[in-house]
């Protein structure tokens, strides 16, 4: 049994957060085969750092720049987005 069966053992998963899941997973995989051995300590960080401005971006732009609709579409609070959008610099 592989860690993520392990992991995901009696959770049923969407189609859609299977694809993401499996996205999220062919890249970490190929970026730690990139490495050939070079060190990486954070790459957790860097997954979040990495991931977290294309999302906010492709959500945004999915909602024609709606603040409020794209919120919801996150699952955050209007604010707390307008506060990470402002901290990437992306236009709102």
């Amino acid at each position: 049994m592989n860690v993520a069966s392990s992991i995901d053992h009696g959770i049923e998963l969407s189609r859609t957060e299977s694809t993401l899941r499996d996205a999220a997973t062919r890249v970490v995989r190929r970026y730690l085969h990139d490495l050939n051995g070079s060190d990486c300590r954070d790459l957790y960080a860097l997954m979040l750092r990495q991931v977290e401005r294309p999302v906010l971006e492709e959500a945004l732009r999915h909602c024609g720049g709606n603040l409020t609709r794209t919120a919801e579409l996150l699952g955050m609070n209007r604010a707390t987005l307008r506060k990470k959008l402002d901290e990437l610099g992306i236009a709102h």
